[in-house]
């Protein structure tokens, strides 16, 4: 019998560091560094890829489409170019590394590790959308108090840059104004980020920094800040850090990450239905005055802190959740 040569034993390794569950004794901080270590190679192979897949297929050069502020193209096909750089990246930094933190740190079923089930109480998919757009006036209010703040000359000017680049690629999509566009839109902004941000920051973040802290509450705000962080559109990192504290709260009395993904979803389809209905809204001038917003903020506030106890008095506690991972445990 041949004895295994040094490529058999790699093979083996590889084979060992892929193996269902393989990971699932290490410390929630190991998994973290592993989930970064898996979200930035699959970033860079695929963001490689599908980069120069896509080159290939539009005819536009490399280095044009890593600057598209620069791309000279029709808007159409600028478009076109957008929405297949968004598939890319969802893959890439968000359902890669998620599915293969479910496979690694889990011997459970992926479905099982993400909670991708239905919720404790049905009530919660409308709830958890209702919760969303209530938090709509809350959203604008802090984010004009964000924009209000001043950081030193050098880091506002970067940040400022950020904010332009990430404003620019957004407009140029909810810029275009037909039913088609509508609905790419709607596919390609709204679609993929409440799938993908929600398999990462709440599916698996969220998990691990709850088995961290030993707490719920310090998981979903850690998260939600990373959420927020990840965006890297400071001017708007208050208001997307409530709307993941927000997100965070659903999934965990919900029992369920789809009615995180539904709520994530709604939300953004509603923004850019709106946008659609009325171009003024890109705008970066508020449409209504300061007190206005100021007001309907804390009754937005108020409704969505309603909306929290709804879901408080009509969840499982944490014995009756345990219980039914472990029961569900048994079954598999």
């Amino acid at each position: 019998m041949r004895r295994p040569n040094r490529a058999d034993k790699c093979t083996i390794k590889i084979f060992l560091v892929f193996k269902k569950g393989y990971y699932q004794d290490r410390s929630p901080i190991e998994q973290f560094f592993i989930l970064l270590a898996l979200a930035f190679f699959s970033v860079f192979f695929v963001g490689i890829f599908g980069t120069l897949l896509l080159s290939v297929l539009s005819g536009i050069p490399i280095d044009q489409l890593s600057s598209l502020g620069s791309l000279k193209t029709n808007p159409s096909q600028l478009g076109v170019v957008i929405r297949a750089l968004q598939f890319v990246q969802f893959v890439g930094l968000f359902l890669i590394p998620s599915l293969l933190a479910a496979r690694l740190f889990s011997e459970a079923p992926a479905r099982q590790y993400l909670n991708l089930s239905k919720p404790f109480h049905p009530g919660f998919w409308l709830v958890g959308v209702s919760a969303l757009f209530f938090s709509i006036p809350l959203v604008q209010w802090l984010g004009e108090l964000n924009q209000a703040v001043e950081f030193p000359p050098v880091i506002a000017e970067w940040m400022k840059a950020k904010e332009n680049e990430a404003n620019d690629t957004v407009q140029s999509l909810l810029g275009l104004h037909t039913t088609k566009d509508l609905l790419l839109n709607i596919i390609f902004l709204a679609g993929l980020a409440g799938i993908g941000e929600e398999l990462l920051f709440r599916g698996v973040l969220q998990q691990l920094f709850q088995r961290l802290f030993g707490s719920v509450w310090p998981a979903i705000l850690l998260s939600a800040f990373l959420f927020s962080a990840m965006h890297m559109q400071f001017y708007g990192f208050l208001p997307r850090f409530v709307l993941g504290i927000v997100l965070g709260a659903l999934y965990w009395y919900s029992g369920s990450l789809l009615t995180a993904m539904l709520a994530h979803f709604a939300y953004d389809a509603l923004l850019i239905v709106l946008v659609y209905q009325r171009p003024v809204l890109l705008q970066e001038e508020p449409v209504v005055d300061m007190q206005t917003l100021m007001v309907t903020g804390l009754v937005s506030t108020l409704i969505v802190t309603l909306h929290i106890h709804w879901m408080l008095r009509h969840t499982r506690t944490n014995e009756d959740q345990d219980h039914s991972s472990a029961s569900s445990d048994l079954k598999s």
